[in-house]
């Protein structure tokens, strides 16, 4: 079975929006996450391509999460990496303090 619901819904995304931002239906999407439709091979790399995940994963072939990294998001992993342990600590509270919200 896909993966589409537990990604959607740990992301906090309906099935309205996911529907729209794939261009096809919401109906569409309760099938699939339901098992009575299957998606073509071109919208399987499209729902991965959003949800930044292998098609391995989101068939269930590949039961690590492997996510894909957006640009931004490798840069920001590279400036990371360059940090020093103290200024590491520094951010992790600073990103702590802003998920508390």
């Amino acid at each position: 079975m896909l993966r589409i619901r537990e990604l959607r819904e740990a992301r906090n995304i309906n099935q309205l929006k996911l529907s729209m931002e794939l261009n096809v239906t919401q109906a569409a999407i309760s099938k699939y996450e339901l098992g009575k439709s299957e998606p073509d091979l071109a919208m399987l790399c499209k729902i991965a391509d959003y949800f930044h995940v292998s098609v391995d994963y989101l068939l269930g072939r590949d039961d690590n999460e492997k996510y894909l990294m957006t640009s931004e998001e490798q840069e920001l992993l590279n400036d990371y990496r360059r940090l020093d342990h103290i200024q590491k600590s520094q951010l992790r509270g600073y990103v702590d303090g802003l998920l508390d919200r």
